[in-house]
């Protein structure tokens, strides 16, 4: 599975130009820092009756879309879920459609924050 996102990070990546590499990079430091503080948290509340009454009901909090030069599509849900009085956190990935887990967005920093291997310059030998 790990591979499999390995070749699809790196395939999506191969596809944003500099700006849209940073931009994605700096949204998800700030998924990542989000998903940490609230990933194993739920909480109990009584503020909103008229969703208590409701059996389940999710509201977006924010999201996330990226297509890149080849029309791979990321998109990014970050939701919050009310069943009854207990509230979470919960985060859907799609790539192309299709759900992913985190690993994917694991993956996509991991190849963000590596350095590039472009060399600096080319050296030539020159004949005397």
């Amino acid at each position: 599975m790990t591979s499999d996102y390995d070749h699809l990070t790196q395939e999506f990546l191969a596809g944003l130009v500099l700006e849209e590499r940073t931009k994605l990079y700096n949204d998800l430091l700030a998924l990542e820092e989000v998903h940490k503080l609230n990933q194993h948290s739920s909480y109990y509340t009584f503020r909103n009756l008229k969703r208590i009454f409701q059996r389940h009901s999710e509201r977006r909090k924010r999201t996330f879309r990226y297509i890149n030069s080849h029309n791979n599509e990321l998109l990014i849900h970050q939701i919050h879920e009310q069943h009854f009085c207990k509230n979470k956190y919960c985060i859907q990935i799609y790539f192309n459609s299709k759900e992913c887990n985190y690993l994917f967005i694991d993956q996509l920093l991991t190849a963000l924050k590596a350095p590039s291997t472009s060399p600096l310059r080319n050296l030539r030998e020159i004949a005397i």
